[in-house]
Order: structure tokens, then sequence, then C-alpha cells
């Protein structure tokens, strides 16, 4: 017999999750025909909602939501009625900063409610109250929370009674013809528990539309933010270029041109004194051999293929096995990346490590690469002198840049006198979650 499709038990019931519907058995089990093997699979369809923690949550949620609402609008009217009676009197004004702040409690509970049945809501930003308060007074989010708690007192009850609507018409099935009771009773057994979620959603978006954060000053955050990260990024990518062009300078050009001479001096030399001629050029050959190493360095720092061949562990082996102080690598097991996930993970490790081996005077370090959630960590620590800061143009602002390129986080721990961690954590986009 085919199962239903049916969503997991501790989706949270502000969640909207789609329920497939009941495909048609392949084959009747032996004993049963092809109408009971449907009709067990459209019960357990139907109620099925009945056993799910979510339900009882939506449930709970709807009825101490209303009997809080009701206690907190009384004890703020109270306390409101007292503090602006007494503003009257001169005295008042000396506990609006208690009205808000016991306000603002208010919220912190309602918050607190949400995230108790697994639907939390970020608190809205506003302005401390200091002192006594008086400016609050003018603040427009501390009056939003104070519209809150109005409304809710209306809107709670409501809510709560419209999601027992289902429970109400089963006890006043009495009147009713028993065959049209059952059929009825039987829907609405399955309905209860739907409708009840339902009522409760509605009842945390106002919550959270109230006392949540401002989607606008979220979205502006953000946009700031990945202005910021552009800026991170173009700099790295600078810093970058400047050092590859260094190298090349430096490195690769000046053998070529050394290179060309011991040849230009070799070919001079080949009729009067050969011997000479050979040894220029073996040694030509040597820089050769040089050049060819640092090209492919240069290569494996814009693109390693050992990591499209062999996957990660393999590139960061590779990356301890070719410094000078010994690294111990760890890489999760069961760690399964896509492959600019795997690139950006093998270039945070090359650069950490290129500047550990530059600058730190470690006599060792380790790496270690975790899964963690829907996230992969980074880590990379070396028991150096310390004193590392990501700024100017270091490896360590390059990291930085690039893991908060990808909506990573980024922390750096080192103090004077070592060791020296950096941490690295970044989403594993389009990697299997659990």
């Amino acid at each position: 017999m085919s199962a239903v499709d049916l969503p997991p038990a501790d989706t949270p019931w502000c969640e909207t999750t789609a329920v497939s519907e009941p495909p048609p058995p392949a084959a009747a089990e032996p004993g049963t025909s092809w109408d009971t093997d449907r009709a067990r699979e459209i019960a357990e369809f139907w109620y099925h909602p009945l056993v799910e923690p979510a339900t009882w949550l939506a449930v709970a949620y709807l009825f101490v939501g209303m009997l809080a609402g009701i206690g907190f609008f009384v004890a703020m009217v109270s306390i409101g009625a007292t503090v602006f009676g007494l503003s009257f009197a001169g005295v008042g004004v000396l506990l609006f900063g208690v009205f808000f702040r016991m306000v603002g409690a208010f919220a912190a509970a309602e918050r607190a409610m949400a995230a108790w049945v697994g639907a939390p809501i970020e608190p809205r930003q506003m302005a401390p109250i200091r002192g006594l308060g008086i400016r609050s007074v003018a603040d427009p989010e501390r009056w939003r929370q104070v519209g809150y708690f109005a409304i809710n007192l209306f809107v709670a009850p409501v809510l709560f009674t419209l999601g027992f609507t289902a429970v109400g018409l089963l006890l006043d099935l009495d009147a009713v013809p028993w065959p049209i009771a059952v059929a009825v009773g039987a829907f609405l057994l399955g309905a209860a528990p739907r409708i009840a979620r339902f009522f409760a959603r509605i009842k945390h978006q106002i919550a959270a539309w109230f006392l949540g954060p401002d989607r606008l000053a979220v979205a502006e955050e953000r946009v700031t933010s990945l202005s910021i990260q552009r800026q991170e990024i173009l700099d790295a990518v600078a810093a970058e270029r400047r050092r590859i062009e260094r190298n090349l300078h430096d490195g690769v050009q000046q053998q070529l041109v050394a290179i060309g001479l011991d040849l230009g001096m070799a070919h001079h030399q080949l009729d009067d004194d050969p011997i000479r001629a050979r040894e220029l050029i073996a040694l030509a050959r040597d820089k050769v051999q040089g050049s060819i190493g640092e090209l492919r360095s240069l290569g494996r720092g814009l693109h390693p293929a050992i990591l499209d061949g062999h996957g990660i562990d393999a590139a960061l082996s590779a990356v301890a096995a070719g410094a000078s102080i010994p690294i111990s690598v760890h890489v999760d097991p069961d760690l399964d990346l896509p492959t600019d996930v795997q690139a950006t993970v093998y270039f945070i490790v090359n650069e950490a490590i290129a500047n550990v081996l530059k600058r730190a005077r470690a006599r060792g370090a380790s790496i270690n690469v975790a899964r963690v959630g829907a996230n992969v960590r980074v880590m990379v620590h070396d028991d150096g002198h310390g004193g590392a800061a990501p700024i100017g143009g270091t490896g360590l602002a390059g990291i930085r840049a690039r893991v908060h390129g990808v909506d990573g986080a980024f922390t750096l721990t080192s103090p004077a006198g070592g060791p020296t961690t950096l941490v690295a954590e970044i989403p594993r986009h389009g990697a299997h979650a659990d």
C-alpha cells in the first residue's frame, strides 16, 4: 500500500507546508479491496494534523496569547492612566520611562511566546530609553508597541474564537440527524487543526508586523552591507592582482631575462668554450624548471586542478604538504560541497597558510574544515607570535572580503604573543542539507 506524503511532525505551524494528495494504490493488498485501501490513506491524510505537535503549539499560542493579551492590556491601561493622570500634577512625567519600559517588557514577552512555539520574532530597532524616558513620548516605535496591545485586546479573542470554530460546531451537532452528524463531525475533526493553525499564523503575522523589524529598514541595512562587501571585494581583487603582477615581475620575468642572458652567452661561447656553454645551458635549464614551478604556484592560486580532480581534502593536504612547517589537516568525511564553495574554502585556507608562513614565525599549524548545520566552518590555527589583523592590503583582509562576499562570518583571534585562530563560516549553497 502506498503511503501518503505527510509533512514532518516537527514542522512549525507558522510555515505553510504543501501536503500532496494521496496517490491511488498500485495494487490492493491481499484481503483488502481498493476502496478500503483508498479510504485508509484518505483518513491518514485528513486526521494526521491531530497528532502533530505543531497543531497543539498553535492552539496553545492562540489560547495563551488571548489571556496574556488581556492581562497586558489591563496592566498597560492601569499604569498608563496613573502616569497620564499624574502628568497634570507634574509628577506623571517622572513615570514615562516606567510606562514604556513596561510596554517593552510586554513586547518581549509576546516575542518569547512566538519563540516558544518555534516562530521567533526579531525585535524591532528603536532608540533606548534613557533617564526618565520623557523623550520616548515622541518615539513612534514605542507607540507602535502600545498600539499592538490595544489592537490585540480585540484581535486575540476573535482569532481564538475563529480558531475554535470547528470545535464549537462539533459540540452543536446534537440536534442534527445522526447520519449527517457523523459525516459533518468526521469532516470537522480533520478541519479543526487546520483552522487553528491558520488563525495562529494570522496572529503571528500581526505580532510580527507590529513588534518585528521594519522590512524597509532591514532592506536598507542589507543594501549598505552589500555596498561595503562590494568595496571589500574590489579592494581584495585589486590587492590580488598587484600580488600576481609583483610575483610575475620579481619572479618569473626576472628568471626569463636571466635565462635569455645565459642562452645568449652560451651561444657566443659554443665554438670557443663548449664546456662553459654547456654549463650555461644547464644553468638555464635549471632556471626554466624554477620558472615552471613558480607558474604552477601561481596557477594553484588562481584555480587548483587538484580541487576538481580529487576534492577539497586532497587540495588542502597539498597546501599543507608544500609548507615549510608541519600542518595537520582534518576535513569532515561526510562534507558535501558544491564546486564554488569548495573553491572558496580552498582560497581561504591557501591565503591563511600563506599569511602564517610569511608573517607568523610559527612552528606548526592546523587546518580544520567541518560541517556545522547549513554552513561549513573553516578554522586555521597557528602557534606563531600573534598580532595579526585584517587591515590594509594584507591577505587576511582579502579573506575577510571573500567570506563576507558569500554572506559568511569571519572572526580572527590573534593576541600579542599568539596563538592565532582564524574562523570563517560560510553557507553550503547547493550542498545536501539534513
